[in-house]
């Protein structure tokens, strides 16, 4: 019985991730490619014209900013790779449970002889799963990137491994923010209306304690602040550090997963209209 569970959330998901990780893949080859015909006296220029504010946006200096890993380092800040795994995650955590009662398809799964966390459990092994597979071709489009096209200086693409992880889990942790909510919900959009909402609200509260001295506090309420691909890239301790982002990042999108199976354990199915 497990296994046809296991093929039933594979064959939801398989198109999404087949999707996303081919524009992952062509996206970050591009990226490297785009980056080889900027000039870098055009992107000192163009760094030099930003406003004070952004600059205080910065994770990292401009000095490592202007480097060619640098430069490619943005790929995972860019929008795109971040709509394609807050995408992953948005859409696999609303599915969840939300999506499978306005579907009417729980009205039959929960009759079955299968303790309802496994509902949760398998779902959130293949979210976690996919989004480390997201994060794996995004890395091997920038490596394959990297060696076949010339660049200004050599690029050590294993310095990006641990920022592709940090991309996977801040997906998990909002995967499993979205499942919570999708328990506690029998309609899908309202769902992905509500996890949408929280998760915009987070990137504002830090973005908020970033160019706010007073506010800087406000950072430990939001869980994008673990959010920090280009730290990892530069740190010098990027091991140590890789486990202060991306531990805590892990540990969100477990308890979420686990909340959305003990709430799924006790609620009641209602039958869709």
């Amino acid at each position: 019985m497990n296994s046809a569970i296991w093929i039933k959330i594979i064959r939801d998901a398989r198109w999404q991730l087949l999707v996303s990780a081919v524009l992952l893949f062509a996206f970050a080859w591009l990226f490297v490619w785009m980056n080889s015909l900027i000039q870098m006296g055009l992107w000192s220029t163009f760094l030099d014209m930003l406003p004070n504010f952004v600059h205080k946006l910065m994770p990292v200096s401009v000095k490592e900013l202007l480097s060619p890993t640098g430069r490619i380092s943005l790929v995972f800040v860019h929008i795109v790779p971040m709509i394609v795994f807050v995408g992953w995650a948005l859409v696999r955590g609303s599915e969840m449970v939300s999506g499978e009662i306005e579907s009417g398809r729980f009205e039959v799964l929960l009759t079955l002889p299968m303790p309802r966390p496994v509902w949760v459990c398998i779902p959130g092994i293949l979210t976690f799963l996919g989004a480390m597979t997201l994060a794996a071709v995004l890395w091997a489009g920038l490596w394959i990137g990297c060696h076949q096209i010339r660049l200004t200086e050599q690029v050590d693409t294993t310095r990006f491994h641990l920022a592709a992880l940090n991309l996977a889990m801040m997906a998990f942790a909002l995967a499993g923010i979205t499942s919570a909510i999708s328990a506690c919900s029998s309609s899908r959009g309202k769902t992905l209306a509500f996890a949408t909402v929280i998760f915009l609200a987070a990137v504002i509260v830090k973005l908020v304690a970033r160019l706010w001295t007073a506010g800087e506090w406000l950072k430990y309420l939001s869980f994008m602040t673990l959010f920090e691909p280009q730290i990892l890239i530069f740190s010098q301790e990027s091991a140590r550090i890789s486990l202060h982002y991306n531990l805590p990042l892990g540990l969100i999108g477990l308890v979420g997963h686990l909340i959305a199976a003990a709430i799924l354990t006790r609620r009641d199915i209602p039958v869709p209209r």
